[in-house]
């Protein structure tokens, strides 16, 4: 950041302090007027203009620089996704934390383990960015602005106690401070209305004179799911099916449909087997009409909404946390953050260890009225629940892979298997490749994992026509080259590992290139892609090219229609190349290309906006039909998925 050619102003004579101040701000415009020394914008899509000077502040000069920046040196150089894992496995054989959070037999450490991961890789990421700038600028004084990064303000003190720097917090804006004191207020009604209502409900019953409550249209409904459940009940030996995610659409033969493309095509081969699914949607409730009328729906009457839970249990005791860890250090950039992630579970448990005990209990108790002959998960890494309660009630569970398996994925790879470590019965993946994965470079036994292919891919089809009528309904004019963008919902890709790509790639005027950005399901806004990509393009003075995003879209239909497909930690990246769509995989960052894409030479990679014309340019080879065919092979087993997987379940459940 500091420029060994211009000198710094320093406020060393301004106060007690000596050293510059650096001042920490959520965006640009945070930044004006400032009378500090140096200022870091927070904001990952805005990008620094080349060609203009620093900020003038009268008496001094103010630098700006972008964490963005930062950030990228930082995940050029380092691979945070295996120095995240390292530590923290370490951490949790240290404290003991895996057998502290066993309910029944099975350790609950393992549904809590990809979060903490991800919680751990924010800070870690943000104390080697906070190491970059606080070496490089050597303030005497920090000004923590309003509206930082959580991740952000639990490192800031520990390096302020390493480097001796006073960190000052900026105080909330004035209308912060009156919702803030009505807030406060609130309260002392509310209590006095309580006593008053309970008083009266008390002297009703004294009186003989409580009425019930009156049925309300939920109940009416919630009666209905017990009626379904005892008529499903009478069916013992089926199988059950746990839906957890988004449905996605996808263009069938019989039509678009909204469904599970991982498990629907599974589902439809074995109804009306000896394993007719019951499928238990865990985001469908009674009380959203919208659910309700899905689930009164015409051939879905072997659907459950999660109400079904709700309905009885079995108690499964104690769920206090008793657990009184020893201090274990977790030191990165000559700070610790050992005892702030201690705080963090520890403080986490007590919320969700009470919900997770009554969660198995519950499921438990819907398992032994149901009796099914399986069960049928997806994300089955932090379904612990489901696990406990299945083997308590002896049954068996089936796990199918919905999204990219790769080496250092906290969900599947383990160093070790302690008893309390839980793994479903069957693993279904999609190809050799991740099952040799799973059984040689983490804990699961060969019996334990089977190739069956992608159900998803049973669905997708050619249609050429389709292609182009696609591309009419987006707008995207003959000229012009469709580069599709996979979106995400992770926060710590969200924050940096999107802005870094696409400003380097945007970091030029990029003539015919029509960017459509499908977005993950779990993704609930528009994302960082717009600010990042129209951000590089100011910096740069030129036009931002032109940019739509969809949703409800058949995935493998965008691929068909688009000149290119730009990944970025995406499983799309693999069915890109079943589609033999032109795979750019970004490459700014260390752990870019997680399953060996360009080694396989089945992805191009592309740092800037130079790589991406060279590589949409129609003249540019595309990868070789053998290159892309061996790799297809190696990842999704060939043939009709749904079939092989439906079979094999009735073969060892029925």
């Amino acid at each position: 950041m500091a420029s060994p050619t211009v000198p710094r102003p320093s406020h060393a004579g301004a106060g007690d302090h000596p050293g510059p101040v650096l001042a920490i701000v959520s965006d640009r415009a945070g930044a004006t007027g400032r009378d500090v020394d140096v200022v870091l914008v927070l904001d990952t899509s805005w990008t620094a203009d080349p060609g203009a000077e620093d900020a003038d502040v009268p008496g001094m000069r103010t630098r700006i620089a972008g964490v963005r920046d930062v950030g990228e040196r930082v995940l050029a150089d380092r691979d945070l996704i295996a120095e995240t894992s390292a530590p923290l496995d370490r951490w949790a054989a240290a404290t003991g934390v895996i057998e502290a959070l066993v309910i029944d037999t099975t350790s609950f450490w393992y549904y809590v383990r990809l979060r903490h991961w991800m919680w751990l890789q924010e800070r870690i990421l943000w104390a080697l960015i906070l190491d970059d700038v606080l070496r490089r600028e050597r303030p005497g004084r920090v000004l923590a602005g309003t509206g930082i990064d959580e991740a952000l303000a639990d490192v800031l003190p520990l390096f302020a106690a390493r480097d001796g720097f006073v960190l000052e917090a900026e105080p909330a804006s004035a209308t912060d401070g009156v919702t803030a004191a009505r807030t406060t207020a609130a309260p002392s009604v509310f209590p006095t209305r309580l006593l008053a209502r309970g008083l009266r409900r008390r002297v009703r019953g004294l009186l003989g004179r409580t009425p019930p409550p009156p049925r309300t249209p939920v109940d009416d409904r919630l009666d209905a799911v017990r009626a379904r459940i005892d008529r499903l009940a009478t069916e013992h030996g089926r199988l059950l099916v746990v839906r957890q995610h988004d449905p996605q659409l996808v263009e069938t033969p019989d039509g678009p449909r909204m469904m599970n493309p991982y498990l629907d095509p599974i589902v439809d081969r074995l109804r009306g087997t000896a394993l007719d699914p019951i499928s238990l949607d865990m985001r469908g409730r009674v009380k959203r009409d919208a659910d309700w009328a899905r689930l009164e729906a015409p051939g879905n009457e072997r659907e459950l909404p999660l109400d079904a839970l709700l309905l009885d249990g079995v108690a499964l005791g104690d769920s206090t946390l008793d657990w009184d860890p020893p201090a274990v250090s977790i030191p990165v950039a000559d700070i610790d953050l050992g005892p702030l992630l201690t705080a963090n579970v520890i403080d986490s448990a007590r919320d969700w260890l009470p919900r997770m005990v009554r969660s198995t209990g519950r499921i438990e108790g819907l398992l032994r009225r149901l009796r099914p002959a399986g069960i049928v998960l997806a994300d089955e890494y932090h379904r612990q629940d489901w696990l406990t309660a299945a083997a308590r009630v002896g049954i068996k569970v089936a796990a199918i892979q919905h999204g990219m398996i790769y080496p250092r994925h906290n969900g599947y790879m383990h160093a070790d298997r302690p008893p309390s470590l839980h793994l479903a019965d069957r693993t279904y993946v999609f190809g050799p490749w991740e099952r040799d994965l799973l059984v040689e470079c983490s804990v699961y036994r060969p019996d334990e994992v089977v190739v069956g292919g992608s159900a998803r891919l049973d669905l997708a089809r050619d249609d050429p026509a389709g292609a182009a009528a696609l591309r009419a309904e987006l707008g995207i004019r003959p000229d012009e080259r469709l580069v599709l963008l996979s979106g995400t919902w992770g926060r710590i890709y969200r924050r940096f590992h999107y802005p870094i790509a696409l400003a380097r790639v945007a970091d030029r005027p990029l003539p015919g290139v029509h960017f459509v950005v499908k977005h993950h399901p779990g993704e609930r806004d528009d994302g960082p892609y717009d600010a990042a990509i129209a951000g590089a393009a100011a910096a740069g003075g030129f036009a931002p090219p032109p940019i739509t995003h969809v949703r409800a879209v058949d995935l493998y239909r965008m691929l068909a229609a688009s000149d290119a497909h730009l990944g970025i930690h995406s499983t799309v990246l693999t069915e890109a190349v079943v589609t033999r769509t032109r795979n750019l995989l970004a490459d700014q960052l260390y752990a870019a290309d997680l399953l060996g894409y360009v080694e396989a030479g089945v992805a191009t990679p592309v740092r800037d906006g130079g790589d991406l014309l060279r590589a949409i340019d129609p003249a540019t080879p595309a990868p070789s039909e053998a290159a892309s065919a061996a790799f297809v092979r190696r990842h999704f087993e060939p043939g009709a998925a749904a079939d092989r997987i439906a079979g094999d379940l009735l073969a060892w459940l029925a």
